[in-house]
């Protein structure tokens, strides 16, 4: 569960102060598909960063399985990253001089866990994208729907209950971008909880909820049959 309470983030710059999130409030149960959308600069990147415990807020609260996150000392904010967290960007983040297959296996190098058992369980993850054919190919030999799949693997190879999305299908053409669509409709449909920002409105049907952002606040919140029209809602934003 998450729960977000009077969350500011604000940047001060020379004399200039920016509010990247004004007044968040907001709880998102377990399990369930929010997506966050807005023009650029209202604030999406900012709240997705502190919901990964990537940020911080410059006030406010922000609780994450019952824990404040705030009180967590840097181990335990990387513990909380390594295991709770999967996260997925729009350029990849991919490690260009190791296989998928060693990409995939990353995170648990950071968990000690051995060898043998690393590649076990990383093969088992690139079988359930449908990349085990391409385990053994670096970055720079595959797809950008590829490179996304193997991303994705990398997010969930810890078995974390959230998965955070930044513009997951923005560097990928029509059909890979709804392989990967499909893929974390799966996952969430398997019980994580999902949340992506997005520009697409067709991206954001998929969606339980809708936050649309504007100047760092919530300035609206859609759900059920309002989703279906989000083009018409984004247009106004």
């Amino acid at each position: 569960m998450i729960v977000l309470e009077d969350v500011w983030r604000t940047y001060e710059m020379g004399e200039e102060v920016l509010h990247a999130l004004r007044e968040v409030s907001e709880p998102i149960p377990d399990g369930e598909h929010v997506a966050i959308m807005g023009p650029s600069g209202s604030g999406k990147s900012t709240l997705l960063n502190i919901v990964g415990c990537l940020d911080s807020p410059t006030r406010g609260r922000y609780q994450l399985d019952g824990r404040e996150v705030a009180s967590l000392d840097s181990d335990e904010l990387a513990e909380v990253r390594l295991h709770r967290i999967g996260f997925i960007f729009q350029s990849f983040h991919l490690v260009p001089r190791l296989t998928a297959l060693e990409n995939v296996a990353l995170p648990m190098v950071f968990a000690g866990i051995p060898p043998a058992e690393r590649r076990k369980r990383a093969e088992a993850t690139l079988e359930r994208v449908g990349l085990m054919p391409w385990a053994g190919h670096r970055p720079g030999e595959l797809s950008g729907g590829q490179k996304q799949r193997v991303a994705i693997a990398r997010a969930t190879i810890m078995e974390p209950g959230l998965l955070l999305a930044d513009e997951p299908t923005g560097n990928l053409d029509t059909q890979s971008g709804s392989q990967v669509l499909n893929l974390l409709d799966r996952l969430n449909g398997e019980g994580k909880t999902l949340l992506v920002v997005t520009h697409d409105p067709n991206v954001a049907r998929r969606a339980d909820r809708v936050l649309v952002l504007r100047d760092g606040e919530i300035v609206r919140r859609v759900e059920g049959s309002q989703v279906s029209d989000l083009a018409t809602l984004f247009g106004e934003t």
